[in-house]
């Protein structure tokens, strides 16, 4: 007949250790003009064999209103098929630019009406620029009589998810004009749920649902104007690649304070939910007090231990412990 044992509650994370990652390269200097960016009327002279300028055209919007959506983004082509990249220069500070394809776009504020002057576009194929025309955006107060501002939405969705392990993503929203809203969403991932009142996008993928979730789009409405935040992707992961070093006190009891005799080993158990472990170890050697988890994702994680008597029989939970892995 066997007695549950006690854990000592002594359970301590110690040191973490994680891959260090780096990014090197270098960037090729460009030929600017006046302010960093070149002269859009100034052609290019090619000789045989030389580089081609890229070419950039589009006519930008000069005004938006409160709570309205902005969006420009330029066309660029270039003769030699060079890859092209983008730049801004005086970008306004409700804005944000995408480097990638020149889109200038945002949702100004109460409080950033005003003109926003001197903004340039360039494009570059890293050996040539060329630009567009500076222009200027006006930010002002919609004075239409009875008109609507439509919502607005912020927040940047976690673009990895690890098999086993929650994922969760609530946007933040709000209406100038104090209308309730509703969400919806697209191209939601099967192992996702969403709730169209907060917008809350949640699940927990599985192994089998391993890899790259595309253009989900989050939108939010009051019921006559629609704002969606950037279509963004999940990539679903195998495996983390964390770790984090868990040591605890062995016990010598058990529970009716008998001693303990027939101590076979500990199970650990993990998840990034509070009280909801996702995740175990088995450990089969009495004798040690520490143990290395690998493989684990970025994030708060909380663990837990038991030990286990020769019969199989495990103790409750010792007191969990939590973790932020970055």
């Amino acid at each position: 007949m066997y007695t549950r044992e006690r854990v000592n509650p002594i359970f301590l994370l110690s040191t973490i250790s994680a891959c260090a990652l780096a990014l090197s390269g270098c960037l090729e200097s460009q030929s600017k003009g006046v302010n960093g960016f070149a002269d859009p009327g100034t052609p290019s002279t090619n000789t045989p064999g030389s580089n081609a300028a890229p070419l950039i055209s589009g006519v930008p919007s000069t005004s938006v209103s409160i709570g309205d959506v902005y969006s420009f983004t330029p066309t660029a082509t270039d003769s030699d098929g060079d890859k092209l990249t983008f730049s801004i220069d005086n970008k306004p500070q409700w804005a944000s630019f995408n480097s990638a394809t020149g889109e200038l776009s945002g949702q100004p504020t109460l409080g950033l009406e005003g003109d926003y002057t001197g903004i340039g576009i360039s494009v570059s194929d890293g050996k040539a620029s060329a630009a567009l025309p500076r222009f200027s955006i006006t930010v002002a107060q919609d004075t239409t009589p009875s008109a609507n501002s439509a919502p607005l939405i912020s927040g940047t969705p976690p673009g990895t998810a690890t098999a086993d392990y929650s994922y969760a993503f609530v946007p933040n929203a709000s209406d100038p004009d104090g209308d309730s809203l509703s969400f919806s969403v697209q191209n939601l991932p099967a192992w996702a749920s969403f709730d169209s009142a907060t917008g809350k996008l949640s699940g927990m993928p599985r192994i089998d649902n391993v890899g790259m979730f595309s253009n989900i789009l989050i939108s939010v409405s009051d019921g006559q104007k629609t704002t969606s935040l950037r279509p963004f992707a999940i990539n679903v992961q195998e495996l983390g690649n964390l770790s984090t070093t868990l040591s605890w006190t062995p016990p010598t009891e058990n529970e009716d304070g008998s001693a303990l005799t027939d101590l076979a080993g500990y199970k650990i158990y993990w998840g990034n939910t509070p009280g909801n472990y996702t995740k175990s170890a088995r450990i089969d050697n009495p004798g040690i007090s520490s143990y290395v988890v690998e493989n684990l994702p970025a994030g708060r994680l909380e663990f837990v231990a038991t030990s286990v008597n020769s019969a199989g029989i495990e103790s409750d939970y010792s007191n969990p412990m939590t973790k932020v892995l970055n």
